[in-house]
């Protein structure tokens, strides 16, 4: 129980909202807006941890990379076409099992991978990224708030209709097996 406080202590620092995070996984076809549900981008299961962010300030990868910290993030919720928009995946306490490789210690490890789906404004799922990296190898340290090594890149163009996005990011920790889902909004404007 203490630990799950402090993970939720450590991602509090950058929610938004919190709603509960109920949703089938999507799949190519399908009527995307109805089988959203409520869906949130901060979610804990058995002790894994995640947030989901978007931002046009790539500046703040650099940042993480020198202090392990972001202050005053401010998240993307609207953007013009030509504007990349970079996905901030946060993670604590992905499962950990050991790994031999060869005739050497074994070690442990961590995998976690995420699919990206956007969702246009028309409720049509319009692109399916899947099996992403999020964390492989070395897992970090448990309890603290750490960078996805993938960031995904958003990019619109003249032929995107514009309106609002709905950008779904489905985590899978490998280990313990735990999918979770969290979702952002997005305004594509003129």
């Amino acid at each position: 129980m203490k630990t799950r406080l402090l993970q939720l202590a450590a991602l509090a620092w950058c929610a938004l909202a919190i709603l509960p995070a109920r949703a089938d996984i999507l799949s190519p076809g399908m009527d995307a807006k109805n089988s959203i549900g409520f869906v949130s981008s901060l979610e804990t299961k058995d002790g894994f941890s995640a947030q989901f962010w978007m931002t046009t300030d790539e500046e703040i990868f650099a940042t993480w990379a020198r202090s392990g910290a972001i202050r005053g993030l401010k998240p993307t919720i609207q953007v013009k076409r030509n504007i990349p928009v970079y996905l901030a995946l946060f993670l604590a306490n992905p499962g950990v099992r050991s790994v031999s490789v060869g005739g050497d210690q074994p070690r442990l490890s961590s995998d976690v991978t995420f699919d990206l789906y956007i969702i246009s404004p028309a409720g049509v799922l319009s692109l399916a990224n899947k099996q992403r990296s999020a964390w492989k190898g070395t897992p970090p340290t448990s309890g603290l708030v750490n960078l996805a090594l993938d960031r995904g890149v958003l990019g619109f163009e003249a032929i995107d209709p514009v309106g609002e996005y709905t950008i779904v990011v489905v985590l899978h920790d490998n280990v313990r097996k735990i999918d979770m889902k969290l979702s952002r909004k997005l305004d594509l404007v003129e």
